[in-house]
C-alpha cells in the first residue's frame, strides 16, 4: 500500500516509547466517558514519558481529574436525596445535579 492511498489518519508510534501509546488510549476512553479506564493509562503515560513530550498529558489529566470529581459530586447528591427526599433544599440539590449531568455529559451504562 501507498501512503498516496490512503484517506485516514496514519499514526506513526514510536516502538521504543511506550508512553505515546497510552497517552493516546487515555485520550481514546476519555472520550468514550470511561474515566477509570483513561486515568490508568494518562498515569501509565506520565510514569513512563521520562522525556516529557506530551505537555497535553497534563491538561488530559486535568480534565480526567474534573470528571471523576463531577461523579463525585452527582453521587453525594444521589445519596443525600435518597436519604433525604422532601428537605427544604431537595430542590436546589435536584438542579445543582442536573447542571452537573450536563457538564458531565451522557454516561455509558456500568461506567462511573
Amino acid at each position: 500500500m501507498r501512503y498516496a492511498d490512503v484517506t485516514g489518519y496514519i499514526l506513526d508510534l514510536d516502538p521504543l516509547d511506550y508512553a505515546e501509546v497510552y497517552f493516546y488510549n487515555s485520550a481514546a476512553n476519555f472520550n468514550l466517558n470511561k474515566i477509570a479506564d483513561a486515568e490508568k493509562s494518562g498515569l501509565k503515560a506520565e510514569r513512563l514519558d521520562v522525556r516529557p513530550r506530551f505537555p497535553q498529558l497534563h491538561l488530559l489529566l486535568a480534565d480526567i481529574s474534573r470528571k471523576k470529581q463531577l461523579c463525585h459530586c452527582d453521587l453525594t447528591g444521589q445519596n443525600y436525596l435518597e436519604l433525604a427526599p422532601h428537605a427544604k433544599d431537595a430542590d436546589h440539590v435536584r438542579e445543582r445535579l442536573a447542571e452537573l449531568q450536563k457538564l458531565r455529559g451522557p454516561v455509558p451504562s456500568g461506567e462511573n
